[in-house]
């Protein structure tokens, strides 16, 4: 029997596993793949701020809270990490879907762990959250979460960095935020 076919074979498997691990990479990020397939690229750092409609005891608002989201994301999978001064989230499961009229919105499910020193006024709690992904400069992403406290809000993230960031502190210091266009044609 001929070895042949199975040599064959066995490039042709190899090659097809090298380009879909490619592509999962680096292909789809391509502007010319994107301009066919529309998928949007949102990975990197976004900064911005979170609105809570949580009224403490005292009956007063919480402000404004700076908000940084890290998005990671290959052809198939999207993760999201959220930092704040005082606590971060980690994604279980996130998704990019497209609508109906061909907008773009990633939503996801999370754990938040609070930093120590707040742990007595803000437990570890599970929410949800879902952001409209702007097709005009300057809309960045807009969306709103709630947890199982419960509360609810806002969250507003107008500004990208292609770096990852680790803490709150230094993305929302830092200067190399800009407006994005995560999509290769405008509608």
């Amino acid at each position: 029997m001929s070895q042949t076919p199975f040599r064959v074979f066995s490039i042709g498997g190899l090659i097809a596993t090298l380009f879909f691990a490619l592509w999962e990479r680096f292909i789809w990020k391509w502007k010319i793949v994107r301009y066919f397939t529309g998928v949007p690229l949102i990975a990197g750092t976004w900064r911005g701020e979170m609105v809570s409609q949580y009224t403490n005891p005292g009956r007063t608002r919480v402000g404004p809270i700076p908000t940084v989201l890290y998005v990671s994301q290959t052809a198939s999978t999207v993760t999201v990490t959220l930092f704040t001064g005082e606590s971060q989230s980690v994604s279980e499961r996130a998704k990019l879907i497209q609508d109906d009229d061909g907008r773009w919105r990633l939503s996801w499910q999370y754990v938040n762990t609070p930093r120590p020193e707040v742990r007595h006024r803000s437990e570890p709690h599970r929410g949800a959250a879902e952001v409209g992904i702007g097709s005009q400069p300057g809309e960045g992403l807009q969306g709103s979460y709630f947890t199982d406290r419960p509360t609810q809000g806002e969250m507003h993230l107008v500004e990208w960095s292609p770096l990852r960031y680790s803490r709150a502190e230094s993305a929302l210091s830092g200067d190399d935020f800009r407006q994005v266009r995560p999509y290769v044609r405008d509608n």
